[in-house]
């Protein structure tokens, strides 16, 4: 009797010192399922970053199209409040639109406010009746000088992407 009791304390010190076997098979993921889920993500980035681009360059289009817009009210107005007794006008290029003071636009004025257009984005078309590239507003009234009537369109390039804006002989500018 003595003997199963020294024996049965034996066999708890000894299974009580023995680590549990862990199974190597089942640690961590095999090269299949690694790149399945590599495959599957390939797959996603694919579908979805077009999605993202066009997003892109449809928000910049939309914006730069808002600031032109808004560069133009802006000289409209300066002209109808007849700030420092000038009237003031835009001069447009392909790459940037310029708010002048004065009858003329003169390309070293430290007076002019130039804005540039994002690098995905062209004036591609100036039409401005009577020719050249500047509109000028009318002190008080803010129309147009002489009567002109503008049409711009902003292009995303590479793309057929495009905004136009339309300014009116009153002064007043459009996007369609």
């Amino acid at each position: 009797m003595k003997q199963l009791t020294t024996n049965k304390i034996f066999d708890e010190w000894v299974f009580a010192k023995r680590k549990p076997t862990v199974n190597c098979f089942h640690r961590g993921f095999t090269a299949l399922e690694i790149l399945i889920v590599i495959a599957i993500l390939a797959i996603l980035l694919a579908t979805i970053l077009p999605s993202f681009i066009n997003f892109r360059r449809s928000s910049l289009l939309n914006t730069d199209t808002m600031n032109l817009v808004t560069i133009i009210n802006r000289a409209r107005l300066l002209s109808v409040s007849s700030k420092d007794d000038e009237r003031y006008g835009i001069h447009l290029e392909s790459g940037k639109v310029v708010l002048f003071k004065g009858d003329t636009y003169s390309e070293g004025e430290p007076t002019n406010e130039t804005h540039l257009f994002s690098t995905d984005l062209t004036l591609s078309i100036i039409a401005i009746s009577g020719g050249g590239s500047e509109i000028l507003f009318e002190k008080v009234t803010g129309a147009t000088t002489d009567g002109k009537n503008a049409t711009t369109t902003l292009l995303v390039t590479g793309t057929t992407s495009s905004t136009t804006v339309l300014i009116y002989p009153t002064g007043i500018a459009t996007i369609y």
